[in-house]
């Protein structure tokens, strides 16, 4: 029974520390999912020419230690320039523990260059996604205390004795932004700022009927690339978002190194996720494509069940012309 209290506990510090700190989902690695981020993003590529498409992805999976399924999720874009618009879609998939609590999103995004395609160093955009997401959990997937038995624990081949209906909704959604960006050669810092929000309609998140509406997620992201010669470069960035009574800051900072003579860039970093956890971060850039891969430690009460171990996250882009 100790063991099962011990669980629950686990379970409940999970779904308190997720609301406490924001109530839609996170990356570590936000800045390879800029359109994910801000729709003001999709199809827009300043400082880099000729640019046919981009591909997004990242992987995340976290809290394994503790009891139960881990949290996994998987997120996607493509993006495209035509003129001065961009079009893109993005996907992701959230898979929250035991319950296999399941949220599916699909966004359509298209983004408008307002600034001159000749302005040198200036650069802005605006943009907009319009789709859907379901969110869907099964009782099936649950256990309870008529599967626990003294001899062997919990039993999940028992009936559970419950009647309850598996639950879905879909739910459409829209969010909006804009992007600015300072260009210049003659200049070591390149700064740029990002404003977006989330859930402009508050889309109604109620199972029963009941009115719940989401509420908005306001973002802001600020980011500067410095580059102190041909080979090293640091990228401080700050994110910033808040939803409903919560809020959540995440600072940190990328470094890269050009290997001599080759087409190649080591990247390493970290970042402080407030009361949450640290970032560490290791990669490799080519051209215009980049892999990463990054590790949260634990700073939050939760890491008395979780031993200080966060979530592993794998993200890349491809970009090609």
């Amino acid at each position: 029974m100790k063991k099962i209290t011990t669980i629950l506990i686990a379970a409940f510090s999970v779904l308190l520390n997720e609301s406490a700190n924001a109530q839609d989902f996170h990356l570590s690695q936000f800045d390879l999912m800029p359109v994910y981020y801000n729709p003001a993003n999709t199809g827009m590529y300043p400082g880099m020419k000729n640019l046919d498409y981009r591909f997004a992805g990242d992987i995340r999976s976290q809290w394994q230690k503790l009891k139960g399924k881990p949290y996994s999720a998987a997120s996607s874009s493509f993006d495209m320039p035509y003129k001065q618009f961009g079009f893109g879609a993005v996907l992701t998939n959230h898979i929250a523990g035991a319950s296999n609590f399941d949220s599916f999103q699909m966004m359509l995004s298209g983004a408008y260059r307002i600034t001159d395609e000749k302005s040198p160093n200036h650069f802005l955009s605006a943009g907009l996604q319009l789709g859907f997401y379901q969110k869907k959990f099964s009782q099936r997937d649950l256990l309870f205390e008529n599967q626990y038995t003294t001899q062997y624990g919990l039993d999940p081949t028992l009936p559970n004795g419950e009647l309850l209906p598996d639950l879905s909704i879909i739910r459409f959604d829209a969010n909006m932004g804009a992007f600015y960006k300072y260009m210049s050669p003659d200049k070591k810092y390149n700064p740029s700022l990002g404003l977006s929000v989330f859930h402009i309609n508050r889309p109604n998140e109620s199972f029963t009927g009941e009115e719940a509406r989401l509420p908005m997620r306001f973002n802001g992201l600020f980011s500067c690339e410095i580059n102190f010669d041909a080979n090293w470069s640091v990228t401080p960035n700050v994110l910033y978002m808040y939803q409903g009574q919560a809020q959540e800051m995440n600072a940190g900072l990328l470094a890269g190194y050009k290997i001599n003579q080759s087409k190649y860039q080591l990247i390493a970093g970290g970042a402080y996720r407030v009361k949450d956890s640290i970032v560490i971060q290791t990669g490799i850039k080519h051209g215009n494509t980049m892999f990463r891969l990054s590790y949260d430690i634990v700073t939050s009460p939760l890491k008395q069940f979780s031993g200080a171990r966060g979530g592993f996250e794998l993200g890349f882009i491809y970009a090609a012309g």
